[in-house]
């Protein structure tokens, strides 16, 4: 660049003639022009011999140096006007802050700020009655405090969109999870009902192949009866034809000739047919006392043998109806009692821990509060404080459930307690201390860890269900009539946990074990 040349001059050699744009990585050629690198190689991809863009010169080779002086004073130019722009933009908005808003009133330049009304005023309205009293700020002042509690607000609003953020992270979490929670207890019922529906199809293949082994056996006998009868029919008819045939003929010494011995062949099968009739009755008498089927069986064969060509029974054997077609849904559900998991656990209560108030039937499946304290041996294991006991049996694994019969008792507990929990004294029913307990009060189920009820008392409930899932961390409370559900605790389970009942006064408590 040529000493001495105008400003404007200047920054024309600033930029490529290419692009016409501020040079960027500019480079030189051997002629001396300079160009944006990218701009150069772009110009020479189309060319084999390669020339100058700007003054046609042809060149030996496709060679190019970077112009490092070159790129700093475009660097520098670059810095320059971004800072002029800055500038020029405060300068534009220091104009507009300071004279280029007038008052209304007054037509002059707005540079004061009324912190009272708010707004910003002129010089002459400061000191008018209008705003006597008024408290003002100088208006570029006015903008910074605002500016400083706009900067404050946005970040209490950065503070609270993080906290939304985690917030709506949370939620799509828990969104995730009820999915696939969901997911898996529909795969569960499908198992569970899977399983009833396996239980009932094998029994109905059961009954159904009993049912066409039974229908074969009878047919198999009449189809076999059905064949002596035609063997008797065909007998019969022989001696029907012989006789007609004797009929005609009209020889009479030849008609007479072998006749009494005919006749008396044919009245001596009459009497023995008679005779087995007799004695075929006297059998049947004798089975029926007996009532004895194989003997039964036995003897009609032997005298199926015995029996002559002119006589002949029915097989009148019928299907078992009364196993086929009776009360065929109620048999399978207490057949089904058998297979169900879990089924209905048969609990005993356990003496040793029962608080001394407490009165035990002779079976361990009844207790109420007596009127007076029994003297009963101290031990670790019984309450000396509530009127509670446990079950016999505790459980470290698997599914368990059990039903209590409350009746209208108005004062009881039930659920389960760790094995290690307090009995000794007063303490908390709760699941923090062990116990995961439920309670009826004014006409709702409580549980004292919760300040709301779990469920209204709109079906009375005579018996309580107890669901214990102990890998699943799971206890289930039910009203045992509709099987309704009434709370749910979860929890991690890591000892041994046994049936638990608080029992008030009045009635007993008592265990339900479901008789058949």
């Amino acid at each position: 660049m040529a000493a001495g040349k105008p400003l404007h001059d200047l920054v024309e050699d600033l930029f490529c003639s290419i692009c016409l744009d501020l040079f960027k990585e500019a480079v030189v050629l051997e002629c001396g022009h300079s160009f944006c690198k990218s701009c150069i190689d772009k110009a020479w991809d189309s060319e084999t011999n390669p020339s100058c863009p700007e003054c046609r010169e042809a060149l030996p080779s496709k060679k190019y140096t970077v112009n490092r002086q070159l790129c700093k004073v475009v660097e520098s130019s670059q810095s320059s006007r971004q800072y002029e722009k800055e500038l020029l933009n405060q300068e534009q908005k220091s104009h507009y802050l300071l004279g280029s808003h007038e008052c209304r009133e007054h037509k002059e330049a707005l540079k004061v700020f009324c912190q009272d009304d708010g707004c910003p005023v002129c010089v002459i309205c400061m000191i008018s009655s209008t705003h006597k009293g008024h408290t003002f700020l100088p208006i570029l002042e006015a903008v910074s405090m605002f500016q400083n509690k706009l900067k404050n607000t946005v970040s209490s609003l950065e503070v609270k969109m993080k906290h939304l953020k985690e917030c709506q992270s949370k939620q799509e979490q828990n969104i995730s999870g009820i999915k696939d929670e969901a997911q898996s207890l529909e795969q569960h019922i499908t198992s569970e009902f899977a399983k009833l529906q396996q239980y009932l199809q094998d029994k109905k293949q059961q009954l159904i192949q009993q049912l066409k082994e039974e229908a074969a056996g009878i047919l198999e006998k009449m189809a076999k009866n059905l064949e002596k009868i035609e063997e008797m029919n065909e007998a019969i008819q022989k001696y029907k034809s012989n006789i007609e045939s004797t009929l005609q003929q009209e020889d009479s010494v030849l008609f007479l000739k072998g006749i009494t011995d005919e006749i008396k062949s044919i009245m001596k099968r009459l009497e023995e047919e008679e005779e087995l009739d007799e004695e075929e009755v006297e059998e049947e008498e004798e089975m029926e006392e007996e009532n004895d089927q194989e003997v039964k069986e036995d003897e009609e064969e032997q005298m199926n043998e015995r029996k002559g060509v002119f006589n002949a029974e029915l097989v009148s054997d019928s299907l078992s109806l009364g196993v086929y077609r009776g009360p065929q849904q109620y048999s399978i559900w207490k057949e089904m009692l058998s297979v169900i998991s879990p089924g209905l656990s048969h609990l005993t209560l356990d003496p040793n821990t029962a608080h001394p108030g407490l009165t035990l039937s002779e079976e361990l499946t009844s207790v109420k509060h007596g009127a007076v304290k029994l003297q009963l041996s101290d031990n670790p294991k019984r309450y000396d404080s509530h009127p509670c006991v446990l079950g016999s049996q505790g459980f470290t694994s698997g599914k368990h459930y059990w039903e209590v019969e409350v009746g209208s008792k108005t004062d009881w507990d039930v659920g389960v307690t760790k094995e290690s929990s307090s009995r000794k004294g007063k303490f908390a029913m709760d699941p923090e201390d062990g116990y995961w307990v439920i309670y009826p009060w004014n006409k709702t189920y409580w549980s004292l860890h919760l300040s709301d009820p779990l469920l209204g008392l709109c079906v009375k409930s005579q018996r309580i269900g107890v669901y214990l899932d102990y890998e699943g961390g799971q206890v289930s409370f039910y009203n045992a009539s509709n099987m309704s559900h009434i709370y749910t605790f979860t929890d991690t389970f890591k000892e041994k946990l046994y049936p638990f009942f608080w029992v008030g006064n009045s009635q007993p408590l008592n265990l339900f074990h479901l008789k058949l």
